[in-house]
């Protein structure tokens, strides 16, 4: 938590700086936010309510889960951790919701990294789960910083048993199942860019009630798996796959079959002017995920600082 209000004289917005003390620990990230509309949104909605959002946090399980048929294995392991659902929210990604959500870390993205989320995020639905920390109580680490520690890193070699990355079998650095918001802050404001003001209020119901969502939950999976077909986002077979395709996935693998190099940016194309229902859109995906060789800018820092499970630690 900040240890010290904003100035008076440095307040840019009428977000109560009581508030913005406790939904973030860095000066910097409640100076940027407090004057985002997404933020200042939510604050209107959930501004009164601070103690028990403090235990809710956001998992968005993203197009590769249900793919990749993770959507229940996430759940079971989120239950497993203490999270259970309050509200869930079914969406499709496009370009504006992928900037906003990622607007603070995209300034590190790579031009490929950027262009390859556009083409995998709005394949299938996303599906935000509203998560209850269960363990959580007043003075306790908050239910988003709590659930990004148990995420685990982006590093296979790091993670550990305990890890939901672990657990979900990610497979590489896009197809990674899930977006978890990183602190109390910015559940806040990934909401409002989800949720206008009448779907918030009945977010804010249902926090307030306790709700079990889970059934919801089950039932959107149940439509979700039974009209997008399952895909092993296995690379080789990605390739043997396309071979035998018709049209330019299949002409591009045979170039490569022929010893012919195939760059990323031909197969960003092809995948480009495919619909999303397309047969071998996940193959070419996949593909892309294996070609992509920079996900983030070198010496570039996030827009606001990194938050890990050492909350309230450095200034």
């Amino acid at each position: 938590m900040l240890s010290e209000a904003m100035p008076d004289q440095e307040r840019l917005s009428e977000v109560d700086q009581e508030i913005l003390g406790q939904v973030t620990w860095s000066p910097e990230k409640a100076r940027i936010y407090s004057v985002e509309q997404y933020f200042r949104e939510s604050c209107w909605t959930f501004g009164g309510d601070l103690p028990r959002m403090l235990g809710i946090t956001l998992c968005m399980l993203k197009a590769e889960a249900t793919a990749g048929r993770r959507l229940r294995p996430a759940i079971q392991a989120l239950a497993g951790a203490g999270f259970r659902p309050v509200d869930v929210v079914v969406f499709r990604h496009g370009r504006q919701t992928i900037r906003e959500v990622w607007r603070h870390h995209f300034n590190i993205a790579t031009r490929d990294r950027v262009e390859a989320m556009d083409l995998i995020l709005p394949t299938t639905d996303t599906v935000c789960l509203v998560l209850k920390d269960t363990e959580w109580q007043p003075g306790r680490m908050p239910a988003a910083i709590r659930l990004n520690s148990l995420k685990g890193p982006a590093d296979p070699a790091q993670r550990l048993p305990e890890h939901l990355r672990h657990q979900l079998g990610v497979v590489n650095g896009l197809f990674n199942f899930m977006h978890c918001s990183d602190e109390t802050i910015d559940v806040f404001r990934e909401i409002a860019v989800l949720c206008d003001d009448d779907r918030r209020a009945l977010m804010r119901e249902r926090v307030l009630a306790d709700h079990d969502a889970l059934p919801e939950v089950l039932a959107a999976f149940d439509t979700l798996e039974r009209t997008h077909p399952a895909h092993d986002f296995d690379h080789g077979l990605s390739w043997k796959r396309l071979l035998g395709a018709p049209g330019a996935p299949g002409e591009l693998a045979a170039r490569r079959a022929a010893g012919e190099e195939v760059a990323l940016a031909e197969v960003m194309a092809c995948t480009r002017a495919l619909p999303y229902e397309h047969p071998n859109r996940w193959d070419l995906l996949t593909v892309i995920t294996h070609l992509l060789e920079d996900m983030n800018l070198p010496g570039v820092s996030p827009s606001v600082p990194n938050v890990t499970a050492d909350w309230g630690g450095p200034r």
